[in-house]
């Protein structure tokens, strides 16, 4: 059992970096439910500006965003969904995988790739990181990228990555 929470809070830390570095890079965080209900400024008229609900950032991202249906048909969440991005105009989803210790992370990482190839409504990287997973399973990963799936980073390849591309 506390295996599993230190697993969870690890995850949670690599998650919080990545959400810190999409705020630096100017982009709001949206609830789910605000990123459904926010309307784009440019559909807002003047009479309901300033009414309760208010126009969407231009930039924002979502956590545990609802992106679809796995390859077994079941709701699938991205970690995160980023729109704004100037070359991703379908909007970019991020996946943060963190493995500090030997565990199963890395055991999910093919139904992973194949939900992004197959399932993914736009392109998506994947953020592996924490040093825990077996020999062999990052490079598999990182040979995997085609189609959706951009890229495969550790945390500080991502950070230098967003630094020129968000």
């Amino acid at each position: 059992m506390s295996r599993h929470l230190r697993a969870e809070s690890t995850g949670s830390v690599a998650e919080s970096t990545i959400r810190g570095v999409l705020t630096g890079r100017g982009y709001v965080e949206l609830s789910v439910q605000e990123a459904i209900e926010a309307e784009p400024e440019a559909e807002q008229t003047a009479m309901f500006q300033g009414l309760q609900r208010r126009p969407r950032p231009s930039r924002l991202f979502v956590a545990q965003f609802p992106i679809g249906y796995s390859i077994y048909g079941l709701p699938l969440l991205t970690d995160f969904w980023v729109r704004g991005a100037p070359d991703y105009p379908q909007g970019l989803a991020i996946e943060v995988k963190w493995q500090q210790s030997t565990g199963s992370v890395d055991e999910k990482f093919p139904y992973l790739v194949l939900n992004i190839q197959q399932c993914y409504p736009c392109p998506a990287l994947v953020v592996a990181d924490g040093g825990g997973q077996r020999p062999g399973a990052l490079q598999w990963l990182r040979g995997q990228v085609s189609g959706n799936l951009l890229g495969v980073f550790s945390v500080s390849e991502f950070l230098a990555w967003a630094n020129r591309n968000l």
